[in-house]
This record gives structure tokens, sequence and C-alpha cells, in this order.
């Protein structure tokens, strides 16, 4: 029995719980949020990086989800490129004012200055040489936009990698 309890504490890492003990599935599932009001939530400012940020690449779907964890960001992120290529990767994220650092957590450095705008996240037109450790032959993050499509660590476990398991 606390074996199986562990292990539904692990699967259910992204949720947490608020100061009341309520999961964040719980408070999601009471108060859902459609995508124009991410949207408004985005535009208003907001500063939060939690969330989930989306766009479409032929039949696939470009993700950058994010999920803040005590005093950092953690990120994870797959972009399709053609012939179901792709890049994918983890790490942690860092905003200051409307720059975005995301520092990749693996074999090869890579860290993307993307930029944030209102609900938009925009990776450079050139990366780091490290970066392309990360991508498929027929796969590329340059010049990558994200729109923000939900704001809850809930929306955040929705992108999944290429085995569909969470990214977040």
């Amino acid at each position: 029995m606390k074996k199986s309890l562990l292990l539904l504490a692990l699967v259910a890492g992204c949720g947490g719980a608020d100061q009341d003990g309520n999961t964040q599935a719980a408070a999601n599932a009471s108060a859902p949020q459609t995508e124009s009001a991410a949207a408004g939530a985005a535009e208003a400012g907001s500063t939060a990086l939690t969330g989930l940020f989306e766009s479409n690449t032929g039949d696939q779907k470009n993700q950058l989800c994010m999920v803040e964890k005590g005093s950092s960001t953690q990120f994870g992120l797959i972009v399709w490129g053609s012939d179901m290529h792709s890049c994918a990767g983890a790490g942690t994220a860092v905003r200051k004012g409307d720059q975005l650092s995301l520092t990749m957590t693996g074999d090869s450095s890579c860290t993307i200055a993307a930029t944030m705008e209102g609900g938009r996240i925009t990776l450079p037109a050139s990366l780091p040489q490290g970066c392309a450790y990360y991508c498929g032959a027929r796969a590329s993050m340059t010049g990558i936009s994200f729109t923000r499509t939900g704001t809850s660590a809930a929306d955040a476990s929705r992108a999944k990698d290429l085995a569909g398991d969470p990214l977040c």
C-alpha cells in the first residue's frame, strides 16, 4: 500500500498542493480556464511563468511548458520538423523583463535567449552550437514562437514528449 501511495505521489509531480492542502488538479477542476481567459491573464501582465505555450507545425503541435517549483522554474519543450524529426529538451527558465533564458539540462551546453511579450514566447533566429544536440536532422528551434494556451500546472502537464509522457 505504501509503495502505491509513493508511486501516486511521484506521478502527480507537477501538481502540488496549495496552502489549504488542495491539489492543483482539484483547484483547476473547480475553476476551469478557457483559452481566452488564459490569454487575458497573459495580456494583463502576469509575470508567472507556469503554464503551456503552443504553436502548430503541420500535424504536430510545438509545445513549451513551464512549472514554478520553489525558487526555480522548470521547462520542457518539443519542436517538430519535417519527417517526424523533432527538437526536445528540458531544463530551467529564468525571466528578466521581456527576456527569457531557457537553459537545457543535458549532455550539451544550450542556453536559449528567448523573448516574452504578453502571452507569446519567441526563440531567436540563431542558437548556440550546443543546442543542435537536442534536435533531429530535419528539425530546428530557431525562430519558433509559442502562444500561451494555459496558465496552470495542470495545463503545463498537457505537453507531451516523443513517447507521450508529460514534458512537465
